[in-house]
């Protein structure tokens, strides 16, 4: 059974008298007589802002225990953000947001195959371990409190044995560690996600882009100075399709060089890396059991010497040292870091941390994340003051994300009319894809997972594997919703949408009713005691006396929603009215449960926060 009109209505009708105000609107001890202002912003209620920080750190509700602190005082908010800070979910969190910053979870590019070296592995398998590599590094720097300059800078890398297999990485494979401190081995310099394949694969360099946008990536993402967004017109225009010619212009043309006199010698020191690592050519390189390019007849492989066949079969040799100079043979610039010189990206990535621009960047990209605002819509002000605390820290991330959530603008609901137009950060906040699937997991412990593999799919040596085994639908774009849901898919829909939209309600429907199902089914099926249950811990499969029913309700109201009601409340009238419907029409008590509770795991006040 599944009323998904019914459904829908009901959360219209439970969440109707608080979708303009997180939460306030209901009746109960979360809510004061006048709304706490200081003339031009309204600001949330202290258990409202914990709900709110919690679901920006975690992508998780507050416990009971932790909103009854806060209630009580709500000077422990201070506290609990400090535990927020040591736990999975925000780290989970932190390469969130470092995915998206770098655009690096894009399932629908083609992964590299399980051929050779990698036989017997699916695609789940290799594109996991390519993504989480430089995850993984930054995950490492944030959580252990690490200064987070090491991004730029650490001399260590993170392999599992897919990386090591795939880029001939140290690795002991009789550990029982997935993920080890690794390096790389094929003489890269060290600079932390300047070095990592994966940033190189994503960002790679086609064509005669000659390193132009990992260049460009690197001013941008790291220093929101990117070159890409200025407006250049060339005279007479440029035929791009003549290298030479083109090459010729960055270095002659006045409106070229006003961006190329910076962007080209930073790009410079990316020449020792692949352009492109691409599937069909490792496949062709292993396909030709790694045969050495004929040199004998004069030709080069296409894209130069380190390009050729032998260096894209497993290990992969993504770096040669002797492609180091290259540029000079396209009588490009040489290679410096805003006119201060750098030997190699080992000195870059220090000019990076020690550029003030950084700092500012990554203050900015944090607050803008969790605020989600674009980077450049964070407020001047707001933005300085999130610098100074990050650079007074030591450029402790812990530290900055600390100061983004406890920040009186982060705590805004609403302004007046007149400031409307110049407040940016005011408003509520939208649930991410990636904050609703631990969301709903962590109250029901459900996780949206199929298998869509195709018959036959891991058969074929020249093609390898195209098993992808167990997909999670909500973080995933080949096979599941992550845009739908307003998410970004790194290669298409680069930037998130945080509005309610039609597939984002749908695919929240759907995964909604089955978690509510699954939770439902556990509780009354598999818990050994009410203690145990997930969800419905104070009624039983038979239970439809309208009291008990009431107060479950409220439970779940406060546990789902974070608002205390009593259960005479108007919103636990609504919940126990579609309870009610649900069997007069026909259904169980199970079904009454399950449209019960999947309304409230889509209520507004679960997309807004």
């Amino acid at each position: 059974m599944r009323p998904t009109a019914v459904l829908f209505i009901a959360v219209t009708l439970v969440g109707a008298s608080s979708c303009g105000r997180a939460g306030n609107d209901v009746s109960g001890s979360d809510v004061a007589t006048s709304d706490p202002s200081d003339g031009v912003r309204s600001y949330l209620q202290p258990t409202e802002r914990l709900l709110r920080i919690s679901m920006a750190l975690r992508g998780t509700r507050p416990s009971l225990d932790e909103l009854a602190a806060v209630r009580a005082d709500p000077g422990a908010l201070d506290g609990l953000v400090d535990a927020y800070l040591d736990t999975p979910e925000f780290a989970a969190t932190v390469k969130d947001l470092h995915a998206e910053i770098f655009l690096l979870r894009r399932d629908t590019f083609e992964m590299l195959p399980a051929l050779g070296a990698l036989f017997g592995y699916n695609q789940q398998d290799i594109y996991r371990s390519q993504v989480e590599e430089p995850l993984r590094l930054v995950e490492h720097i944030v959580m252990n409190d690490r200064p987070y300059t090491e991004i730029v800078t650490a001399d260590y890398a993170f392999a599992n044995d897919v990386l090591a297999k795939m880029y001939g990485m140290p690795y002991d494979s009789q550990s029982s560690e997935e993920w080890q401190l690794s390096w790389w081995s094929d003489g890269r310099p060290a600079a932390g996600l300047l070095s990592s394949a994966e940033m190189m694969r994503r960002w790679e360099s086609n064509g005669s882009n000659f390193n132009r946008g990992r260049a460009n990536m690197v001013a941008g993402k790291l220093l929101c100075s990117e070159f890409d967004t200025r407006d250049i017109t060339v005279q007479g225009g440029i035929d791009v399709a003549d290298e030479l010619a083109v090459s010729h212009a960055v270095m002659t043309e006045e409106t070229c060089s006003a961006c190329h006199q910076t962007l080209d010698p930073l790009a410079g020191y990316f020449w020792g890396f692949m352009r492109v690592v691409r599937r069909d050519v490792v496949r062709d390189a292993i396909e030709s059991n790694c045969a050495e390019w004929d040199y004998s007849d004069g030709a080069e492989p296409p894209y130069g010497p380190n390009h050729a066949p032998e260096y894209y079969c497993y290990p992969i040799t993504q770096y040669a040292t002797f492609a180091e100079n290259d540029w000079e043979d396209w009588e490009l610039r040489a290679p410096a870091y805003f006119g201060q010189p750098a030997h190699d990206l080992t000195e870059v990535g220090e000019h990076i941390a020690a550029d003030p621009r950084f700092s500012a960047c990554m203050a900015r990209r944090f607050y803008g994340y969790i605020a989600q605002l674009p980077q450049k819509a964070v407020p001047f002000d707001v933005a300085a003051e999130l610098q100074q605390v990050f650079e007074d820290s030591g450029f402790n991330a812990k530290a900055l994300m600390r100061a983004v959530v406890l920040h009186d603008s982060f705590a805004a609901y609403a302004t007046t009319e007149e400031q409307s137009l110049i407040e940016p950060v005011v408003g509520l906040k939208t649930v991410r894809p990636e904050q609703y699937a631990r969301f709903i997991y962590e109250l029901t412990g459900y996780r949206w997972i199929t298998r869509a593999d195709k018959p036959g799919c891991g058969s074929g040596f020249l093609n390898g594997s195209q098993c992808w085994g167990d997909v999670e639908l909500t973080t995933s774009d080949l096979f599941g919703f992550r845009a739908m849901q307003g998410g970004v898919d790194s290669f298409i829909i680069t930037k998130p949408q945080f509005v309610p939209t039609p597939t984002k309600l749908l695919t929240m429907d759907m995964l909604a009713h089955d978690a509510a199902r699954y939770a439902i089914d556990h509780d009354f099926d598999a818990a050994p005691s009410a203690e145990s249950r997930r969800l419905l811990q104070q009624v039983d499969e038979d239970t439809t006396d309208e009291a008990a029913v009431r107060q479950q309700l409220v439970w779940l109201h406060e546990r789902i929603l974070g608002v205390q009601a009593p259960n005479d409340d108007a919103d636990i009238g609504l919940s126990y009215s579609l309870f009610a419907d649900v069997q007069q029409d026909g259904g169980s008590v199970r079904d009454a449960w399950t449209v019960t509770i999947a309304t409230l795991l889509q209520d507004p006040r679960v997309i807004f926060f």
